[in-house]
């Protein structure tokens, strides 16, 4: 009686069984979708695609099979409008120890997943609550991954992106299936907006299981290509993890209009520049991201360099190394409000750049970048190039300096520092620098027909030592007090320059004849004093064996207008020359050059230098004249002229 009740519970079980899996165990829907939800902390939801047909198939045999139509999951309670997941003929498969060992918490693995179609939403709210972020279980951590899938196959779908705190906007269309002989790659494209601008994409992988089971295991060989406005990247290498994009490696092509762009979309600080092409390596790893610049175009510059960015303490800190064979300064141009293609200029025009500076971009990083640059072309018509130049960048708490500037120009050298506090309103600015045996001739870069000398040449050196506040290096100028020095040792000027100045008629044509010669300049040097943009000679002086040559009146850098005027005291006599005073007015966009409205002088006296003398008694015991024999015989030169300009009794 027992065995045959025991036949008859058996062949019970086994013909439920069958029609269970015949049917597809319909009843076992609601249960399942029931016990999903409570796990997910969302509504899960399955549906048929037919009238009459049922919701789900489950197939117990060899393992738990699940088919189904639809298959929904909604969103979070403050999302709750729309899903999170809708999901087409979804086939799931599970082995019965992964369900045994979900029990507990953590993620369930999943043999394999197929869909035809899943339509995602995927949305990051203001406050940073994400609607991907899924509740797995009181032992799950938030951000666990959910599922841990062993095979994944999606014919197509689309994710709508938008990440409110990072201003990111796209429609995502994807597809995972076996290509080109890959198993289940990741074939994806995008078009949205990304801090206003447009953005597309374009991502071809390997098989993404990687980053979906998030378990940062092997890393996924990908080709992206990006473009954002007009900036673009392609990039081909691979990736491990791909929320936070953690075991980033590979080669980069980065082109765009300004650097700026790139430092908008990393939330850095990279000054407005012109049009630049970068290549190289990028590799990132926790909270390290490293760049390596093989070649970068920059304008006409050609640089590289080696950069680190840290981002561990909350605020970035760069570092790093920047060097190449040329950088163009007017390549950086548009980051102090210089056109990097100067064009004519019209009539009142300034010249001293007036866009503002980004001052709330000091404060939103820190860097310390060593520079190390073959040459710099000043990109003037007058300056020389200085080569080699080395420097110390550093950004700290929203102050900027040029630190340790070492640079060799025209046989010479220059050295200084250069700093500017942008933690306030205004900013604080202060430059100093020391130049020394600088060729003049060839700093100017001076054209002059062969055989004929140079306008002026020589050894020169001095200081600089400014301060200013503002938020535009016009502003910068305007406000600018200090004091600048200069001497010229072994120096020379055009003979026809001399007379030109003093308007000697019969020395310059005579001189235009038998052609120009250089005259030895016994004295040579420049103080110039500076308070409130307002450029004074204290003295500027040049004596020849010919004439003495001297500068008054002052140079307003706040209106950049011109109030000057050059004396000339001649040694001989010319029956011909004026000797009258040349007023240079105007602007320093249209200087005007004319001689001064007053009666002539007929005859030099020796109270023509009394003009001299405060100036050169004040300025020569303070004078760095440097050390050599030629820097002491010019100061020597000087104080004869001082003795000679002392009116005699």
């Amino acid at each position: 009686m027992k065995l045959r009740l025991t036949v008859i519970g058996l062949a019970l079980c086994v013909g439920g069984i069958a029609i269970g899996e015949s049917l597809g165990w319909p009843w076992l829907a609601a249960p399942l979708a029931q016990m999903l939800s409570q796990r997910l902390g969302r509504e899960v939801r399955f549906a048929s695609g037919t009238e009459g047909a049922a919701v789900l198939q489950l197939r117990l045999l060899g393992g738990l099979r699940l088919r189904a139509d639809h298959l929904l999951i909604a969103g979070p309670a403050w999302r709750a409008q729309t899903p999170t997941l809708r999901a087409e003929a979804v086939e799931l498969r599970l082995r019965y120890w992964d369900l045994w060992d979900w029990r507990g918490g953590g993620s369930l693995r999943v043999r394999s997943l197929q869909a035809r179609s899943a339509d995602l939403d995927l949305w990051r709210d203001p406050q940073g609550r994400a609607s991907w972020t899924l509740q797995t279980g009181p032992q799950s951590s938030e951000g666990t991954a959910l599922l841990q899938f062993e095979q994944l196959r999606l014919g197509g779908g689309r994710i709508l992106l938008n990440d409110r705190p990072r201003r990111l906007s796209a429609t995502i269309d994807f597809a995972i299936a076996d290509r080109d002989g890959r198993d289940g790659g990741l074939f994806a494209t995008a078009h949205g907006e990304y801090l206003g601008r447009p953005l597309q994409a374009w991502l071809d992988t390997a098989s993404p299981l990687p980053w979906v089971n998030a378990g940062g295991g092997a890393a996924v060989p990908l080709r992206l290509q990006l473009r954002a406005g007009a900036t673009s990247l392609d990039f081909e290498g691979s990736l491990r993890e791909l929320l936070g994009l953690q075991g980033l490696a590979g080669s980069y092509r980065l082109a765009g209009p300004s650097l700026s762009a790139i430092g908008d979309a990393l939330g850095l600080t990279l000054p407005s520049t012109a049009a630049f092409k970068f290549q190289g390596r990028l590799t990132h790893e926790g909270q390290r991201w490293q760049v390596e610049v093989e070649q970068a175009r920059l304008g006409r510059s050609r640089l590289n360099g080696s950069f680190v960015l840290q981002e561990a303490s909350g605020r970035p800190a760069l570092s790093g190394r920047l060097g190449g064979e040329a950088l163009w300064l007017a390549d950086l141009g548009p980051a102090i409000g210089v056109p990097v293609e100067p064009g004519p200029r019209a009539a009142g025009d300034r010249v001293l750049p007036r866009r503002q500076f980004d001052l709330p971009s000091l404060r939103a990083m820190d860097a310390d970048v060593k520079i190390d640059l073959q040459r710099i072309e000043l990109g003037s018509a007058l300056a020389d190039t200085l080569a080699p130049a080395r420097a110390r960048l550093l950004l700290q708490d929203g102050v900027l300096s040029l630190q340790d500037l070492q640079a060799g120009t025209s046989h010479g050298r220059l050295a200084g520092a250069i700093r500017l506090d942008g933690r306030a309103a205004l900013a604080l600015w202060q430059t100093e620098l020391n130049w020394a045996e600088v060729d003049l001739a060839h700093w100017l870069r001076q054209s002059r027909t062969p055989g004929q000398p140079a306008w002026i040449s020589g050894q020169m050196r001095g200081r600089l030592k400014l301060s200013g506040q503002g938020r535009s290096t016009a502003e910068l100028l305007a406000s600018a007090r200090g004091r600048v020095t200069a001497t010229l040792s072994q120096g020379a000027i055009s003979h026809l320059a001399v007379e030109a100045a003093g308007v000697d008629l019969a020395q310059g044509l005579g001189l235009l004849l038998r052609g120009d010669s250089a005259l030895p300049l016994h004295c040579a040097l420049a103080d110039l004093d500076v308070s409130e943009g307002q450029v004074v000679p204290r003295a500027l002086v040049l004596d020849t064996e010919d004439s003495t040559l001297w500068m008054e009146g002052r140079l307003s850098l706040a209106s950049e207008q011109l109030d000057l005027r050059l004396r000339v005291a001649p040694k001989e006599f010319s029956p011909l020359s004026l000797r009258t005073p040349v007023q240079i007015s105007g602007s320093l966009a249209d200087p005007q050059w004319q001689l001064q409205a007053q009666p002539l002088m007929r005859r030099l006296v020796p109270a023509v230098l009394l003009g001299l003398i405060n100036p050169l008694a004040a300025v020569l015991p303070l004078m760095d004249s440097g050390n050599s024999a030629a820097d002491q015989q010019m100061l020597q030169a000087c104080r004869r002229l001082l003795e000679r300009a002392r009116p005699r009794l």
